[in-house]
């Protein structure tokens, strides 16, 4: 039971993290619940308040627990690290190079996508932003395929061509971009997730002369809608520009 995660949902949607302990109570503007009557629910059940409000009982998905997790620092949105999943083109047994580390958000969404068998070297030069980052991973991810590097990159000696993938979260990119590149296999990809456009065409104008090509530069959007039948609309609240994602493709050093 003890540090068992679960996500509780009220009747307006909203949802809490919870993790369980012995003799835990959560705690709702509506009542409360024990933490035992939680574990007996179960992922899919539903607990009540003292005070009769419904609780609806799940596991998190990975988008929950990254919106719902003690932060250090803004996380990569969610729709942001699938995307640069996808662009990075990564599957399981992978390497992959990320740089910083941050609240850990976009390292899960690349543990998971190279799997056990696959490797995420995580740099990260603020120690109280890896500290946390190392406790928000480790309470949803127990596979150990993350390796953490207290430093920044520019410090690290890293093999030439030794990566799959590189993922920079970074004010300044283009400051490691050399080395980001070097140590990128040929016709693999690095992505930068970039929140304006200034720092997107630095980045660019810092890749001229270094074996990487742009690709693409782009915002993902996601816009969700309410349905109440019979009635349908977007939600009013939306996520609107979260950053710009850089993708260059490595090729081969003449």
């Amino acid at each position: 039971m003890e540090g068992e995660l679960f996500l509780l949902k009220d009747s307006k949607g909203r949802a809490f993290l919870v993790r369980l302990r012995p003799g835990g109570v959560f705690h709702h503007h509506k009542g409360s619940v024990p933490h035992e009557a939680i574990l007996r629910a179960g992922p899919g059940g539903v607990v009540e308040t003292h005070l009769g409000e419904p609780l609806s009982v799940h596991r998190p998905t990975l988008e929950e627990y990254v919106l719902h997790m003690r932060r250090s620092a803004t996380p990569t949105y969610p729709k942001d690290a699938s995307a640069m999943v996808a662009l990075l083109d990564l599957a399981p047994g992978m390497r992959v190079l990320e740089a910083g580390t941050g609240s850990g958000g976009l390292t899960l969404f690349l543990a998971r996508a190279v799997g056990k068998e696959g490797l995420v070297e995580s740099y990260e030069k603020r120690p109280h932003h890896l500290k946390q980052a190392e406790e928000n991973i480790r309470a949803f991810w127990q596979v150990e395929n993350v390796r953490f590097h207290a430093q920044g990159l520019e410090e690290a000696t890293l093999a030439p061509e030794s990566f799959h993938g590189v993922a920079l979260d970074l004010m300044e990119p283009w400051k490691v971009l050399p080395k980001a590149a070097e140590a990128l296999m040929p016709d693999r990809f690095l992505v930068a997730y970039l929140p304006n456009i200034t720092q997107v065409l630095e980045t660019v104008r810092a890749a001229e002369g270094l074996p990487l090509r742009l690709e693409r530069v782009l915002e993902v959007g996601w816009r969700e809608w309410e349905i109440r039948l019979p009635v349908a609309h977007p939600r009013f609240q939306q996520v609107g520009h979260t950053a710009f994602l850089v993708a260059f493709r490595r090729w081969k050093a003449s």
